[in-house]
């Protein structure tokens, strides 16, 4: 992974505190600032998309001028969206898939709403990890979408604080 400049002055501020004293005993170290910088692919924000946040993702994309024609999902994949819109996107509307795109990218220490949607509809924990690579679970999960066309997956507390 490469750091851009920002980031390397930040980590080598904070190793300086860490590392420093004063009069009174040691300084306490601050903590990492996080830089919400680069850029998202539409296509990797996508595929955390279940559905279940009540069309937050659908008023994101028209925020940001993405255009969707099909109502649902960006018609250009390969579009690089600026991480702070996307960070925008989970926060002001509440889009479901921004904030797993950016637990995932930026290591968040958040609940995962891909997770929590599997669980509601398919019943089962842990299938977030599975559900990329396995064609089988995700038609599975289309199957059982239906009956839950109308509900709306509140996200947590946590999500939202990971995201500030």
């Amino acid at each position: 992974m490469r750091l851009s400049r920002r980031q390397l002055f930040t980590a080598a501020g904070v190793a300086a505190l860490a590392g420093g004293t004063s009069s009174t005993g040691p300084v306490a170290a601050a903590a990492p600032v996080r830089t919400w910088s680069g850029e998202i692919q539409v296509g990797d924000w996508e595929q955390y998309y279940l559905g279940l946040d009540g069309g937050a993702h659908q008023k994101a994309l028209s925020a940001l001028g993405i255009a969707h024609r099909d109502g649902v999902r960006a018609d250009e994949q390969y579009l690089a969206v600026p991480v702070e819109s996307v960070r925008r996107a989970a926060l002001e509307f509440g889009d479901h898939a921004a904030a797993d795109v950016l637990r995932a990218r930026f290591d968040l220490d958040s609940p995962s709403m891909l997770g929590r949607g599997l669980k509601l509809v398919l019943g089962q924990d842990g299938l977030e990890e599975r559900y990329f690579d396995e064609p089988g679970l995700q038609l599975r999960y289309i199957g059982y979408r239906r009956r839950f066309a109308n509900h709306v997956l509140p996200m947590p507390s946590a999500v939202r604080k990971a995201l500030a």
